[in-house]
């Protein structure tokens, strides 16, 4: 059972607003709020795909490892949108694992009424394709980025779609961020990472202290991102 101010929460979302008032109800009505400490998994790769989660406070991480069990795909999730939307409608198992990277509170929403309600709603569905391309173009620019020799440019590369696919409050990535972390979103080793954080900082483009991230020139990556 969720409270008053959470249905008017949830109502306001991009990922709910276009479902009438008897399909946000029966869904509303299936909704459990939930609380998780840093580090607790909310699902592992291979586990049913059977529930949709919400981040309300707090960050989470998305992660898939190859069989040597080295990552290698990372990306975070932003507050107050659903996730995970890779194999919706599709899928019977998800195909990576969510950790929480600090404390949450989230909302578990159930996979077949928002899949059944969505596909029964033009205005729904056409939100989702929206999402979806957005998400497209991200993964383009991600993947046009890893093809590049140059491990100093995959590094940049990588901190410049942060700023696409996160908040950055103040300047500050708003989750913290290890260099190996970065080291695999770029495809290079910690120690790159280390030596490219450390020639950008002494430019003035971005800090790292201990695990806070501060983009001090953000308009730097712009090219990066074009």
């Amino acid at each position: 059972m969720i409270s008053k101010e959470q249905y008017i929460y949830l109502r306001g979302l991009e990922d709910f607003k276009h479902f009438t008032i008897e399909q946000f109800d029966h869904i509303v009505a299936h909704i459990k709020y939930r609380k998780a400490l840093k580090n607790h998994t909310l699902f592992f790769e291979g586990d049913k795909r059977d529930t949709l989660f919400l981040i309300e406070t707090g960050h989470a991480k998305l992660e898939q490892a190859d069989v040597s069990g080295d990552f290698i795909y990372t990306d975070y999730v932003r507050q107050g949108t659903i996730f995970p939307y890779g194999g919706l409608f599709l899928e019977e198992h998800y195909h990576f694992s969510a950790v929480v990277i600090t404390d949450v509170t989230y909302f578990l929403i159930p996979m077949s009424l928002y899949e059944e309600y969505s596909q029964n709603n033009m205005n729904q569905m056409r939100h989702l394709c929206q999402k979806y391309s957005r998400l497209l173009q991200i993964h383009e620019i991600r993947l046009r980025n890893m093809v590049t020799s140059s491990a100093r440019t995959r590094v940049v590369q990588s901190l410049a779609t942060l700023l696409l696919e996160v908040p950055i409050e103040e300047g500050y990535l708003p989750f913290p961020i290890t260099t190996t972390e970065i080291a695999s979103m770029s495809a290079t080793t910690r120690e790159t990472v280390s030596h490219v954080l450390k020639e950008l900082r002494n430019q003035g483009i971005v800090d790292l202290k201990g695990k806070k991230l501060l983009y001090s020139n953000k308009h730097y990556f712009k090219k990066f991102l074009e």
